[in-house]
């Protein structure tokens, strides 16, 4: 039997006396889905395991496809009668609307962030930056990699819209699923110095430069994994054993 995707969460163990159910349960379940995800754990196409998912999370079996429901409406996994619940997979036509999504909403961000941005709140962009080269410097990938995603989000969050950072949240969550890989070695595409030239350009007060950046980056984003795609076979999704209790 293939190991489980949920195995090595950085979160992996439930907290002694955690509940199955409501909503703390099904945040895990949500937690532990999007982590495989982000991870490159798990590839869009995969079914999802309830026996799998009950053991990363401690849920029971309504807090699990609660979370699920969730997580369908982020458009990270697709539910259906016949296959159970599977990774989302995504078209080349819905890759281009996330990061269209992505510039429009991000470039607000960006120039909001920059009309008010504090000392303290630069100092925190620049820590976040120089840990993320210091992560792809070292080899760290998957940590590499994250802080790539959450640099993003950190835009969002230090502009102060919580619907708007939601948003981008789900998004950013959606990427893995534009060009999947299990590669462990460095991206072609890092983005780090493209995430300082935008601090640079925010600790300035330059608006319009600081927005420009950030499209330009996402844009370069979007065509390194739309050539990765184009030049990736197809996967296979990882199968499942009759033994194994699926989602219908």
């Amino acid at each position: 039997m293939a190991s489980s995707p949920f195995r090595h969460a950085r979160n992996a163990s439930v907290p002694p006396g955690a509940a199955m159910s409501g909503p703390e349960a099904e945040e895990r379940v949500v937690s532990a889905v999007v982590e495989a995800i982000l991870s490159h754990r798990i590839a869009p196409g995969a079914r999802l395991i309830e026996r799998e998912l009950a053991l990363a999370s401690g849920a029971n079996r309504s807090a699990i496809r609660n979370g699920l429901i969730r997580l369908a409406h982020s458009g990270l996994v697709e539910l259906s009668p016949n296959k159970g619940a599977t990774i989302a997979m995504c078209s080349p036509e819905e890759a281009a609307q996330i990061f269209d999504a992505r510039v429009v909403i991000e470039a607000s961000t960006v120039r909001s962030l920059t009309l008010n941005a504090s000392a303290a709140e630069i100092a925190k962009l620049r820590a976040f930056v120089e840990e993320e080269r210091l992560a792809y410097e070292a080899g760290k990938m998957e940590d590499a990699r994250h802080l790539s995603r959450r640099f993003h989000l950190l835009l969002a969050e230090l502009a102060g819209n919580a619907v708007l950072t939601g948003i981008v949240r789900d998004l950013i969550n959606r990427q893995p699923l534009l060009s999947w890989s299990r590669k462990a070695t460095k991206p072609r595409f890092c983005g780090n110095h493209a995430h300082s030239d935008i601090v640079d350009a925010i600790e300035r007060g330059n608006v319009d430069e600081a927005a420009r950046l950030n499209t330009e980056h996402l844009r370069e984003l979007e065509r390194e994994l739309r050539a990765d795609r184009e030049s990736a076979p197809a996967k296979a999704s990882r199968t499942t054993h009759s033994s194994d209790q699926e989602f219908s």
